[in-house]
């Protein structure tokens, strides 16, 4: 198991990219026409956070009520990216792992989502965007 390589305070298996990214998000008992949109708070190899601002309260409802463990696919495009993550948008099978619904502290539901079956490329394709990241990042503040 992951977790028994850690013994300090930090127990996530990834590291997390806190990155605002735009997903569209699509529940299988909905029409496959029908999708919401979101925002990423971070993403790691193994998923993603998703803010839903409280305004939003169509998505924010049916989060709410999917019980955790359900499948929901998920569609990330990042096109300003020199690795060419998701170029053309894919659909990714997720399971929401958590949700915390907004409060007057936090005003948005927030939604912890791991990733399930992905392809290696696709595994390949997050892991370049994540690494890419990082070292823009740091570039930036040598």
């Amino acid at each position: 198991m992951a977790r028994d390589r850690f013994n300090g305070k930090e127990r996530r298996a990834y590291v997390r990219l806190n990155k605002a990214l735009t997903v569209r998000l699509r529940f299988s008992e909905d029409q496959p026409d029908k999708t919401y949109t979101a925002n990423t708070k971070n993403i790691s190899h193994g998923g993603l956070c998703i803010e839903v601002p409280k305004d939003q309260k169509e998505l924010i409802e049916k989060l709410s009520a999917t019980r955790e463990n359900s499948s929901i696919n998920i569609e990330a495009s990042i096109l300003n990216s020199s690795v060419e993550f998701f170029a053309k948008p894919a659909w990714i099978n997720c399971r929401l792992d958590w949700a915390k619904k907004p409060t007057n502290k936090n005003p948005v539901l927030l939604a912890g989502m791991a990733f399930n079956n992905l392809t290696e490329d696709t595994r390949k394709q997050i892991h370049d965007y994540i690494v890419e990241e990082f070292v823009k990042y740091y570039d930036k503040a040598v």
